[in-house]
């Protein structure tokens, strides 16, 4: 097991909404002590084992590289571990007191979050105490593209904050494969360009992110991956002119643009789609 690292010290300017502009946030002690209710209610309910993977800014809030999230983005293997999820959020039973009272959660429809990401469900707890608490849950791929692979799922780790919980798993992708989810989004995402720029400032080994673009290229429809990678190498052009203007450089940043670069000239020449 792993203790989540919490990294504080000198930031690179946000370019995002402050903390202060957003009506409901999550914190890291808030998202452990959540999640512990939730294993606590999954154990009165004899609820099977249930393996999350959280790919956004609740994975960064656990770790500490930014303080606090608006909400929890959570990634499950199949459609039945959703439903087992389900049940343990929406049982209203009285029966399942949690030491944190009763613990329900609304499924929330026409959510933004399927429509413009693919969301295949949201979830939302209604707490006027402790404030809302947010679950984005998808179902083996995000922004009905990219997929959680074998790798993905080999690079994440449990932290030692969630050793002993029985029934919920809660696994915390890397570092490269939230670069590479937050690099696919639209560039009009603020927040994930902010999140970009620390997840650089913290440490990321470009190489996996590009063998995992790779393995994703074989994974998902040409035409879909083709949009995304031409997406991820907008974002990282528009990264590395952030930088510039900050007067800062990434030369990991810079292999790995003209590494993109090189693999949709050959994708363009190797006639890659669905005609091939």
């Amino acid at each position: 097991m792993s203790r989540i690292p919490s990294r504080r010290g000198k930031r690179l300017r946000s370019s995002a909404v402050s903390i202060s502009e957003v009506v409901t946030m999550i914190t890291r002690e808030r998202l452990i002590e959540e999640f512990a209710l939730l294993d606590e209610k999954a154990r009165l309910m004899g609820s099977e084992v249930i393996r999350l993977y959280l790919i956004g800014g609740g994975n960064l809030a656990l770790r500490g590289i930014k303080p606090a999230t608006a909400d929890v983005d959570v990634v499950l293997e199949d459609y039945r571990t959703l439903r087992a999820f389900e049940a343990v959020l929406t049982n209203p039973s009285s029966e399942l007191r949690t030491s944190g009272g009763i613990l329900v959660y609304l499924k929330v429809f026409g959510h933004e979050y399927e429509k413009k990401l693919g969301a295949d469900a949201v979830y939302q707890k209604i707490d006027p105490e402790m404030n809302n608490f947010n679950l984005d849950v998808f179902v083996k791929r995000v922004m009905r593209g990219i997929q959680l692979t074998e790798g993905m799922k080999e690079r994440a780790i449990i932290p030692e904050e969630f050793k002993d919980l029985e029934k919920l798993k809660i696994h915390l992708v890397s570092l490269e494969d939230i670069f590479l989810f937050k690099g696919v989004t639209s560039l009009g995402r603020s927040k994930d360009i902010d999140d970009i720029l620390q997840l650089l400032e913290a440490g990321i080994d470009f190489d996996v992110v590009l063998d995992e673009v790779k393995v994703q290229k074989e994974a998902i429809e040409p035409e879909r991956f083709e949009r995304l990678a031409d997406i991820l190498l907008e974002k990282m052009i528009s990264i590395q002119k952030i930088l510039e203007e900050r007067g800062l450089r990434s030369s990991g940043l810079d292999k790995f643009i003209n590494s993109l670069e090189e693999l949709l000239s050959e994708l363009e020449v190797s006639g890659y789609g669905p005609d091939t």
